[in-house]
């Protein structure tokens, strides 16, 4: 049996030195239907701000665009960092990594070509964002030929504009092909802040690399697992899993009491 700490145990035993970094959707929010209603429950915002006194760092880092989170993640403290940690706020100032500047060009022709190209598709959602193009089919009435679908006229338009396919659940997304990602973000968090232990929490491919960066940085993966739609890979490279959204929310809570916030 190991004799490592728990997550919780090792965040607690020093919370000033410690980090929580977090994914939002499918972590802090449930999945829905329509990403656009996408809202954490009251019992997580009220668990953030109980935690953003106690830790080190207590941040969240998603694909959703800064605006977004900013108008959904209110407790003081809390750092955001939008599109995948393109996207961040700097002594009040929003600010877009430099390298993803030259492709805001090229997302735009993206989002155009996609519109007029899946336009024809049942159930389709273009989801524009600062610096990428979201696709996705959570809400079509043929999941499977939708999906096809997508995934053969994305893979041309990121071939044609040089912009890097990004898959996720039900959703294809094309992004610059710069060298930033939620690893990345987390690795410079991480860097920055010197901190002892730190944890990040994710449910999506798109979590993979800050998942196997805390890991190397001998911190905790923590996994929400949402069923069939959880890949493989996620679960493979878990501290701990939590099934669904409730369960991390309950996490959330006893971690925010076990700090003595």
């Amino acid at each position: 049996m190991s004799s490592r700490p728990t997550a919780i145990e090792a965040l607690a035993a020093d919370p000033a030195n410690s980090g929580l970094v977090l994914d939002f959707d499918g972590v802090l929010a449930p999945i829905v239907v329509d990403p656009a209603t996408s809202a954490m429950p009251d019992q997580v915002a009220a668990a953030l701000g109980r935690l953003a006194g106690p830790l080190g760092l207590l941040a969240v880092i998603s694909g959703r665009p800064l605006d977004f989170l900013a108008a959904r993640v209110h407790p003081a403290g809390v750092m955001l960092l939008g599109s995948y940690g393109i996207e961040r706020v700097v002594d009040g100032v929003r600010q877009v990594d430099p390298e993803a500047r030259a492709w805001l060009g090229p997302v735009r022709e993206a989002a155009r070509v996609l519109r007029d190209r899946l336009a024809a598709v049942p159930g389709i959602r273009l989801e524009d964002k600062p610096v990428s193009v979201a696709v996705h089919w959570r809400q079509a009435p043929d999941r499977a030929a939708a999906a096809a679908e997508v995934r053969r006229v994305t893979a041309e338009v990121a071939a044609r504009t040089g912009l890097r396919l990004e898959p996720g659940k039900l959703v294809e997304e094309l992004r610059p092909p710069i060298a930033m990602d939620k690893g990345a973000a987390l690795s410079a968090l991480l860097a920055a802040t010197k901190l002892a232990t730190a944890a990040y929490a994710g449910d999506d491919l798109g979590d993979l690399p800050a998942l196997r960066a805390v890991r190397d940085a001998g911190g905790y993966a923590l996994v929400v697992d949402h069923g069939a739609e959880t890949d493989p890979q996620l679960r493979a490279v878990a501290d701990q899993v939590f099934d669904g959204t409730g369960a991390f929310a309950a996490w959330l809570t006893e971690l925010a009491g076990a700090t003595g916030a």
